[in-house]
């Protein structure tokens, strides 16, 4: 009778000890998601950006519209879905600047290509500590390169 005694009084021992266990483990489980995620939305955007600067240095244009609107469009076929959703905070930026002293130029060649996606509002799994989601943006830079026949809608950008 002793010994039943004592099993009975560890089994509550026992769960108050998973208890205790579980929910750090929890917290630490949803905090390595977060994590993840947000390094896999910042590669992800840094991809899709890249790929706007390489795709804007040749000055190639998709049949219709200008270069701006072909580079964000490129920029958002490499987000994996991420900017097409109309709630996305995020905007894509097209900037071309002087090499020489970086002021805001046209898209001439020679000069410096920016490509950016800023804005990006992250949600984390476990928000309820939070007041305010992260903000995720990426950048890439680049000198157009010399392409022949007349520039794709010459901008000025602001």
């Amino acid at each position: 009778m002793l010994t039943k005694g004592r099993n009975s009084r560890r089994r509550g021992a026992q769960i108050i000890e998973v208890a205790l266990i579980v929910v750090p483990l929890f917290g630490l489980t949803f905090l390595s998601l977060d994590v993840s995620m947000a390094i896999f939305l910042r590669s992800t955007f840094q991809h899709a950006v890249r790929e706007g600067v390489r795709y804007g240095i040749t000055g190639a244009t998709i049949s219709g519209s200008c270069q701006d609107d072909a580079i964000k469009t490129v920029v958002k076929n490499n987000a994996v879905g991420f900017l097409n959703n109309p709630a996305a905070t995020a905007t894509i930026h097209v900037h071309f600047m002087s090499p020489v002293d970086g002021s805001t130029v046209d898209n001439s060649p020679g000069n410096i290509i920016q490509v950016s996606v800023e804005g990006y509002r992250y949600g984390p799994l476990a928000s309820y500590r939070r007041t305010g989601a992260p903000m995720i943006w990426a950048r890439a830079y680049d000198v157009m390169e010399p392409y022949p026949g007349a520039l794709p809608c010459i901008t000025t950008k602001e």
